[in-house]
């Protein structure tokens, strides 16, 4: 328990499908910690915070801070966000406190209440990113306190900045354009298996519709957190991008079940039982080499190999 790393950091894509995930990494990095006295706590503050930076900071990305201080009781859970809306935003709902009354605050208002309600201390901070929204848990009486300040934003997540059983997948020279295409046609694929899945006739795209369904919902923070990357990118005018997606190691499974759900579903769409197209050669070879870079790096903890090297190195695909 000691060697255990004193500050745990997450990367995810601004978006309420985030929040779940919020709420996994800050639970997991607690338990891990021998914390567990605060997981429920700190569940819910990551989940108003995450919320909050997900809906209201028209942010692209967020980025989940678990920290406990080397002499002191407690942790520090904190939500920094790269989104245009300001501290102001935070500020005025931090120094009403509990004096509003609860039907008239919106959302984000009684979101906070219910933090300063949790927090030994929380604030709000400028960042050269944006701004951080932190609460302080210690497991005692709550007042809450603000606390602003200019700090520099975190840096991206390593390795060791995540909780045990999570792992960084690196999808090393992924190919931008070609990336955002087999997203898209991932969600064409599952909303065509969904009207399907209401004949009761169909029971087949029923059952594979239902199984995608199910294999989406745990990794879509993972999954969002890259489509965001491969949009930045293709913004930016970039042909590669390196994406970089933290969860939890049984995800890659998931990952690798989900692979063979959409093959079937091809094989519907070769067949003439689907509208959507089957997926040309080159989609499928991507999804091939998603699905080995992630299997590999949070089951077997290999290195990355590139899109490029991949490849290179598959002739056969």
């Amino acid at each position: 328990m000691q060697d255990a790393p004193s500050r745990l950091q997450v990367r995810l894509a601004a978006d309420a499908a985030s929040v779940p995930a919020a709420r996994r990494f800050v639970a997991d990095g607690l338990t891990a910690w021998g914390e567990g006295g605060l997981v429920d706590a700190a569940e819910l503050v990551a989940s108003e915070l995450s919320s909050n930076a997900a809906l209201h900071a028209s942010a692209e990305f967020m980025h989940v801070t678990l920290e406990r201080p080397a002499a002191a009781a407690g942790v520090r859970v904190a939500v920094e966000d790269d989104g245009p809306v300001g501290v102001e935003a935070v500020l005025p709902r931090a120094l009403a406190g509990h004096d509003l009354d609860w039907d008239e605050l919106d959302a984000t208002g009684r979101g906070l209440t219910i933090v300063a309600m949790l927090a030994g201390r929380w604030g709000v901070d400028e960042t050269t990113r944006g701004k951080r929204v932190w609460a302080d848990l210690d497991g005692g009486a709550a007042h809450a306190a603000l606390d602003p300040e200019r700090a520099e934003p975190d840096a991206g997540p390593v390795d060791g900045d995540l909780p045990p059983g999570w792992a960084l997948v690196r999808l090393v020279e992924c190919p931008v354009a070609l990336s955002l295409r087999q997203d898209s046609h991932l969600d064409e694929l599952v909303r065509e298996l969904q009207l399907l899945g209401v004949d009761e006739h169909n029971h087949e795209s029923a059952a594979i519709a239902e199984e995608i369904r199910g294999l989406l919902v745990s990794p879509t923070h993972a999954r969002l957190t890259g489509r965001r990357a491969a949009e930045q990118a293709r913004d930016d005018h970039l042909d590669f991008v390196d994406v970089e997606m933290a969860m939890p190691r049984e995800f890659g499974v998931l990952v690798e079940q989900l692979q063979r759900a959409v093959a079937r579903a091809d094989r519907l769409c070769e067949e003439g039982r689907l509208l959507t197209l089957a997926s040309p050669a080159e989609l499928r070879a991507l999804r091939a080499w998603m699905t080995h870079e992630v299997l590999g790096q949070t089951s077997g903890g290999t290195a990355p190999m590139s899109w490029p090297a991949w490849l290179a190195a598959t002739p056969a695909v």
